[in-house]
């Protein structure tokens, strides 16, 4: 999947490992697991020193280098390390890739793929501290039920008190742009805003039950 390259240090350790064909002789290696701003969590091998966390997590950038020993290359974002004011977990490093975005499938099918991409958009965006948590179940609870062209006035009320109408434009305002919004985020929020729109407005098939949201 694409990815922009940065991430935050959830785990790591420094371990020594036999350095070529000399078990005698060894090395220093640092290993981690590195939650991606795009969602995943890899193992890989973090180039340099870690320094300990203050306030937040370590932040890394993917180093384009051919692994020797089959993990991914990372290295700490010293400009840009993580703090609490919003927005600021979608900091770019220097000279880290800006031009991949985390996409929904060029055909939209809703189907289970489809909602997986949605739903991990979702994540990245709360992550990001671009969506508050309520906004977070109003935009999961619109993707669950897109296949379906949405959720009924019986569902609606029971999950949120309102009518389909208003709820559609809770969805809008949830995916509206903010100040603090880096590029990658504004195009996420209009990836899932346009999608949904179409989902939600197009005719709901007969015989596609009401009352089950896609899993």
């Amino acid at each position: 999947m694409p990815s922009s390259g940065l991430g935050s240090i959830v785990s790591w350790r420094l371990e020594h490992h036999s350095a070529g064909n000399d078990p005698a002789e060894v090395m220093p290696r640092t290993i981690a697991v590195v939650e991606l701003d795009d969602g995943p969590w890899i193992f890989t091998t973090i180039d340099g020193e870690v320094p300990p966390p203050a306030r937040g997590s370590v932040r890394v950038r993917f180093l384009p280098h051919v692994p020797a020993d089959g993990f991914p290359v990372f290295t700490v974002c010293h400009a840009a390390t993580e703090t609490t004011e919003r927005g600021r977990r979608a900091a770019q490093c220097a000279n880290a890739p800006t031009d991949l975005v985390p996409s929904l499938p060029s055909a939209l099918h809703y189907d289970s793929v489809w909602i997986r991409a949605a739903l991990q958009q979702c994540e990245v965006l709360a992550r990001a501290d671009s969506i508050d948590s309520t906004s977070r179940s109003v935009i999961a609870f619109a993707i669950r039920w897109a296949p379906f062209g949405g959720a009924g006035a019986r569902e609606l009320l029971v999950a949120f008190g309102v009518t389909r109408r208003r709820f559609l434009q809770k969805v809008e305002d949830a995916l509206r742009p903010r100040r603090t919004d880096t590029v990658t985020i504004r195009g996420l929020k209009r990836q899932l805003q346009v999608s949904l729109t179409q989902a939600w407005h197009s005719a709901l098939p007969p015989s596609m039950p009401q009352s089950v949201p896609w899993r």
